[in-house]
């Protein structure tokens, strides 16, 4: 029998050939026109849902339950609290945004948990963008792009009704107290001026002011041209709003200059890398407690972090050391000490960088006569025959625990003692505070000054400027975690400044150093973020009571654990293999001891018979 061959004419094959070789590149050119709209429309679609983040978490501090202060911005209209009005329409609003300061009723205690669980989720949908953002953008943007998204988010904010921080009401009452009553701030309490209207809103009222002159000229001077603006005397909104944007603009200025020096440390180093650049100035820019301790409270360790990164810039703009610029970034940590006392902790972190260069006694005597010379001719006008430094005797610092591990160790130990039968403990200033203060200040003082004698040696020396960047950025961490007992979230502002700027050297560094593989740097420090502004939901009317079986012990009273343990979560995704496996080797050993029971196989037999009928029905 014979087989019939099918033959094909060439040119038909061609044609066959060139068609489907023009279907593959028309598809492939669909697909590279679709990847360029993805890649054209992803930085606007996180934008917008970052955006919406910030609109939620708008809409959501003035409510009652959260019981945060106001921030007077209701007293320019309705408009304000318009988020909220449409967002939570069903939910009450905090009295003290309507006007209400005195006699107002405290929420209910389930409506408030609510809505400090509704804070929480809306903050860890921040952080989820956050992410998304740092993980998506840094190719696809440009500085353009970071500087006016973060303007927008930080407006979003610098509009929020309220204040987690009564800290923005001290500064605008010093202010006032230089212009209109002619005090010195530095040297007069509040309690001077009782009938001015910021009274009512501070909260310090017994102590002069803790900032130094710097940050008083700035705020008088800001003070003095919205008075000469015409705005009114006893009008505090155009104060508020001074501050948040004056903040919002120091913010914006330190990321351009965290992008300058990122630029100037990666060529010194050799690690060009502008994805990566980018991707440092992003997480810096786009940081959410940076921009709400900025654009929402107007803390001015904002504007301290300027001074910080100007020191910087100065430091690694040549090559070549020179005194010169050194003497230009001592003039700037002194104007930061000025403002802040702690930064002077920063200053032998320079002094160790001038002892590995030449001539390096001259340069350290002149490097200390700038730094204690601008100080004294700063304070000068406000020493008031040392006066001002009274302010060390009532500022809570230097007694007073909150917001780390040794104040929840405070509370439980007093409230065990109560437990006990013992007489019930003094909320400040009890012995268990008094003592876990000292030795927290003073496990820091030990770890400061290791780490200042192992500068000294010569593996260890700060022989460069990112030396004496990461030997800061790991000072001002423990000085957080254990030199300031008394802590808040805004003091990590300039940590997240200067770990935005070793991010931009170190970060193929980290996965081969074992503790911080482990730590898997930096997603620990966004979750670090994260957890400072988480920290704010314990400050809700819910937290602030009492434990069921441990008598004066506060819900809230359990933040420092909480907020310190978050960034450890990073680890989880090392550990995971590991405990997989752990699981595995577990299950595996208990079928195994089922297996080896009397009539295990038989009952195994009957499972699979029953399960090869019900899979053939």
């Amino acid at each position: 029998m014979k087989t019939k061959t099918l033959e094909l004419d060439p040119l038909e094959t061609l044609a066959s050939d060139n068609n489907h070789d023009d279907s593959h590149n028309h598809q492939r050119s669909d697909n590279s026109e679709t990847t360029k709209k993805f890649h054209r429309y992803l930085p606007l679609t996180i934008l917008f849902a970052m955006e919406c983040a910030f609109l939620l978490a708008n809409a959501a501090l003035p409510l009652v339950g959260l019981w945060f202060h106001t921030a007077l911005l209701s007293q320019m209209g309705k408009w304000v609290l318009l988020p909220s009005r449409i967002i939570f329409y069903h939910r009450q609003l905090s009295p003290t945004v309507m006007g209400i300061y005195v006699g107002a009723p405290h929420p209910s205690n389930g409506g408030s948990w609510l809505e400090t669980g509704t804070l929480a989720v809306i903050f860890l949908l921040i952080l989820v963008i956050y992410l998304l953002a740092l993980r998506y953008l840094p190719r696809l943007i440009s500085r353009r792009y970071i500087i006016l998204s973060a303007l927008l988010l930080g407006i979003t904010f610098a509009m929020v009704a309220i204040v987690t921080s009564q800290d923005i009401y001290s500064y605008i009452i010093y202010a006032r107290m230089s212009i209109f009553y002619h005090l010195n701030p530095l040297t007069n309490s509040p309690l001077a001026v009782f009938d001015d209207p910021a009274y009512l809103h501070i909260y310090w009222v017994d102590q002069p002011s803790a900032y130094g002159p710097v940050w008083a000229v700035i705020t008088a001077g800001l003070q003095w041209l919205i008075n000469l603006v015409g705005f009114g005397r006893n009008n505090l909104v155009p104060m508020v709003l001074g501050l948040r944007l004056l903040a919002l603009g120091a913010h914006l200025y330190s990321t351009l200059l965290v992008w300058s020096i990122c630029g100037h440390l990666q060529r010194l180093t050799g690690k060009v890398s502008a994805q990566v650049r980018t991707q440092a100035t992003l997480a810096f820019a786009w940081n959410p407690l940076l921009l709400f301790e900025a654009c929402v409270n107007a803390h001015n360790d904002t504007v301290l972090l300027v001074f910080v990164l100007l020191a910087v810039w100065f430091l690694v703009r040549q090559p070549t050391f020179s005194l010169r610029p050194v003497l230009a970034a001592t003039m700037m940590l002194a104007l930061a000490t000025s403002l802040k006392i702690n930064i002077v902790l920063l200053l032998p972190g320079l002094l160790l960088l001038l002892w590995t260069h030449p001539q390096r006694i001259r340069s350290i005597i002149a490097v200390l006569a700038v730094y204690a010379g601008s100080i004294v001719l700063l304070y000068a006008p406000f020493w008031d025959h040392g006066a001002v430094l009274g302010v060390l005797r009532v500022n809570p610092g230097t007694y007073r625990n909150i917001n780390t591990v040794t104040e929840f160790l405070t509370h439980l130990y007093n409230s065990i003692l109560q437990l006990l039968g013992y007489p019930k403990q003094p909320d400040i200033g009890s012995p268990a505070e008094i003592f876990l203060h000292t030795l927290s200040l003073a496990m820091f003082a030990l770890a400061y000054l290791l780490l200042c004698g192992r500068a000294l040696f010569t593996r260890n020396v700060l022989r460069t400027p990112v030396d004496l960047l990461r030997w800061m950025a790991l000072i001002w961490f423990l000085y957080c975690a254990l030199g300031a007992p008394w802590m808040w979230p805004w003091y990590l502002v300039t940590f997240f400044g200067l770990f935005a700027l070793i991010e931009a050297v170190d970060i193929d560094l980290w996965q081969q150093k074992p503790v911080f593989g482990i730590l898997r740097l930096p997603l620990a420090v966004r979750l670090f973020s994260f957890s400072m502004l988480f920290l704010y939901c314990f400050y809700a009317w819910g937290p602030s009571l009492i434990i069921p079986g441990l008598p004066g012990f506060q819900w809230t009273s359990v933040k420092g654990p909480v907020v310190w343990f978050i960034p450890l979560l990073a680890i989880l995704p090392r550990l995971m293999p590991q405990l997989e496996q752990r699981v595995r080797s577990v299950i595996t050993f208990f079928q195994g001891n089922s297996n080896n029971r009397p009539g295990a196989e038989n009952a195994g037999g009957a499972s699979k018979i029953g399960t090869t009928k019900s899979g053939a029905l």
